[in-house]
């Protein structure tokens, strides 16, 4: 269930938790970045977390897939957070007028490998 508000470290808290979940699912992890309102410090209540995974286990793989996987591995946490998941391919050749080059520019990196 979304709470109102979360903090950062409730937040960073989370992020372990799903950094967990993907290796235990084989999933390798580049980087977790959160954006949209939280990361620009602007969370209404209740507003989700959204977060992109960057993962090289993502490589030559479509869109759908990596969104089934996520949902699958994270469905503990699909009320509170909202994932994407791209590519270590992808996020390196990330346009900025995309929303992966707008993840890029302005998230904040949550965990890194």
């Amino acid at each position: 269930m979304v709470k109102a508000k979360y903090t950062t470290t409730e937040i960073k808290k989370i992020v372990r938790a799903l950094v967990e979940i993907l290796i235990t699912n084989n999933i390798a992890v580049d980087k977790i970045i959160l954006y949209g309102s939280y990361a620009t410090g602007r969370p209404r209540n209740h507003s989700d977390i959204d977060i992109a995974v960057i993962s090289p286990s993502f490589n030559g793989k479509k869109i759908l897939e990596i969104q089934e996987e996520l949902a699958k591995a994270f469905s503990k946490y699909l009320s509170i957070i909202e994932p994407v998941g791209y590519s270590s391919e992808d996020f390196r050749a990330a346009e900025p007028e995309t929303l992966l080059g707008e993840i890029k520019k302005a998230g904040k990196i949550l965990y890194a490998a």
